[in-house]
């Protein structure tokens, strides 16, 4: 497995400014993190950094889609990703567990690595409910097959 150094940026190294970056999330990204359960991800972020005085802007643009497990009929779906996020680095020793969108960027750091928060962004873009979106004629995609024998051992119809 190789390292995620693509991720990293050295921001130190920036003056104050807009910069954007662009990354492709695929199958060897999501092996770092094989908890996930993603599969078959095809991922495009871009990201724009905003570094200030005090602070960096980071704006965080995901889209395309990812394999996942139908909870319903385990069968497999493409699940489209559209989701935007915002992060803020402060510079400075500060620590505050209400501020989940700032982290602290202490003065001996001089890069950052988005690594773990491109993956956090992907799962929060996921819906909690993994279903196969319904089908042209209104029912459920799910197998047929499937939804017959879950029908015939639950309450709720499908």
């Amino acid at each position: 497995m190789g390292r995620l150094t693509d991720y990293i940026i050295p921001f130190h190294s920036y003056s104050n400014g807009i910069y954007k970056f662009d990354y492709e999330l695929d199958e060897e990204f999501f092996e770092h993190f094989p908890e996930s359960g993603i599969r078959q991800p095809e991922l495009k972020v871009g990201v724009q950094m905003s570094k200030q005085e005090r602070q960096i802007e980071f704006d965080f643009n995901l889209t395309g889609s990812v394999l996942l497990a139908c909870d319903r009929c385990l069968e497999d779906y493409e699940q489209p990703i559209d989701g935007h996020f915002r992060l803020y680095g402060k510079f400075g020793e500060g620590r505050s567990e209400e501020e989940l969108e700032v982290i602290w960027i202490s003065p001996s750091m001089h890069q950052l690595d988005l690594s773990q928060y491109l993956y956090e962004f992907v799962v929060l873009s996921l819906p909690m409910r993994k279903v196969h979106p319904p089908g042209k004629n209104g029912k459920p995609g799910c197998d047929p097959g499937m939804l017959d024998l879950l029908n015939d051992l639950s309450v709720t119809k499908y």
